[in-house]
């Protein structure tokens, strides 16, 4: 893999170099006039090495008429011969997950080698560095096809941080705008966030996860941040953390997620036993060990742990097995999901770095008391001790005094869990793609009017 130059003056000179490598493929491209006179109508481009969240927000645009291209690592069409004729079993499991049923095929683009050749690498990483840097590979690889594939991909490019780099770059030299799109908080602030976490608990620092950046990686992301014309987030604490690096704040838009409300809704029958659920991978990045170490001191006796999730790493709630008691669940889909968080009586998220927690969402519009930290979604979910709690990171205090609560006033909490579900009724996910389609139109708008003038 290439290591990248460490000063931003000469990794934008490599990307120019890059490119005119190409220029073979490149010069058989239209010319910026035959562009500008096919620049009458929208045919976004939204593109991410993996499904993410691209699936609402082509979904968005493509009920606008305004989807030129989806492209991701591989996408499966279920539906079709010979996938349809799979068992229901794990396999097609799997592969629904690279699948939308609203979604055009025809107007899906995937480039599946990269993906597969990583997939390899990951199981034969010997450390998490050469994990991640297989990671940073496949990035770089998605986002040179998406670069050759310009224009005919689109006329307005919608990419996420860490695959967007040259596609960016070729969408300026072609006059296309640029949209980046933040998943999760900057880099730079999970570094320093994970770094402390490793030092603070040693024995669950495998289990971290988006925590190692060669300086490379961070001058990639802080130059798709330049090129981008606006950046789309979906949380007050990503867009927060933006700034910090030097964005300007008006260029960054906050876009909460949506949740479908027919999946997760109240129910009146609940476990017998306290139930708490957790619906993540077990890492503590998300914070688990604080979970499990507020638990193991009982805040309510004979309380369950029920776990909709897999480990990451060292298996961090097996090292507390012999004092909590857990139910795992594993890999559950969404509607299963959905069932189990009715059944529960809370939802803890102490999570140290997230661009959103769907989680947290989906437990509030299952009429679930939430306890979580700033660094997501929940401030701006959450009205703190009326819809749920928010609490500190890494307080072990909280965590136990606020499930103690929940479990000692059982109307009181039946009824802030009514009052989440209200408060998150508006948020669905047609409401997200009448929101994502609204953000873009606009900069279509700008750049169109920029042309004729």
């Amino acid at each position: 893999m290439r290591t990248m130059p460490h000063s931003a003056k000469r990794f934008r000179h490599r990307i120019v170099d890059d490119n005119a490598r190409r220029s073979t493929t490149l010069a058989k491209q239209p010319s910026l006039k035959i562009v500008a006179r096919k620049k009458e109508e929208l045919r976004a481009l939204v593109f991410c090495p993996g499904p993410m969240g691209i699936f609402e927000q082509s979904l968005a645009l493509q009920e606008r008429g305004g989807l030129g291209t989806m492209a991701l690592d591989y996408y499966c069409d279920v539906e079709r011969v010979p996938y349809r004729w799979l068992p229901d079993n794990g396999i097609k499991k799997y592969l629904r997950k690279r699948y939308h049923p609203g979604i055009d095929s025809t107007q899906v683009r995937s480039y599946s080698v990269p993906h597969i050749i990583t997939k390899i690498g990951h199981r034969f990483a010997r450390n998490e560095v050469e994990w991640y840097r297989w990671q940073f590979w496949h990035n770089a690889r998605f986002d040179r096809w998406i670069a050759s594939h310009l224009p005919e991909f689109g006329n307005l490019v919608i990419g996420y941080e860490s695959s967007s780099l040259y596609a960016f770059q070729r969408a300026k030299e072609l006059g296309l705008p640029c949209v980046l799109y933040q998943p999760i908080a900057c880099a730079e602030k999970a570094r320093t966030l994970l770094e402390e976490e490793r030092r603070r608990f040693p024995q669950l620092a495998n289990t971290l996860r988006y925590n190692w950046f060669p300086e490379s990686e961070l001058e990639r992301r802080r130059e798709e941040r330049r090129l981008a014309e606006a950046i789309v987030c979906a949380s007050a604490f990503t867009r927060q953390s933006l700034i910090e690096t030097g964005v300007p704040a008006e260029k960054i838009f906050v876009e909460p997620y949506g949740v479908d409300q027919s999946v997760f809704e109240p129910s009146a029958t609940k476990y017998p036993r306290f139930s708490i659920v957790w619906a993540s991978s077990y890492t503590q990045t998300k914070g688990i060990g604080y979970l499990l170490e507020a638990l193991a001191r009982q805040p309510v006796p004979d309380a369950e742990l029920v776990l909709a999730g897999y480990p990451y790493g060292t298996d961090a709630v097996a090292l507390y097995e012999n004092r909590i008691r857990v139910r795992r669940l594993g890999h559950i889909s969404r509607p299963e999901l959905g069932r189990v968080m009715g059944q529960c009586h809370v939802h803890v998220f102490p999570t140290l770095i997230d661009g959103f927690g769907r989680n947290i969402i989906e437990a509030m519009a299952s009429g679930l008391p939430v306890i979580t930290t700033p660094n997501c979604a929940g401030p701006d979910l959450i009205e703190d001790g009326v819809t749920g709690f928010i609490i500190p990171i890494r307080d072990v205090d909280a965590i136990y005094e606020k499930l103690a609560w929940i479990h000692d006033h059982p109307q009181a909490a039946i009824e802030m869990g009514l009052r989440a579900r209200e408060h998150v009724s508006s948020l669905t996910k047609a409401d997200y793609r009448r929101r994502f389609a609204d953000r873009i139109f606009p900069i279509w708008q700008r750049r169109r009017t920029m042309c004729l003038v």
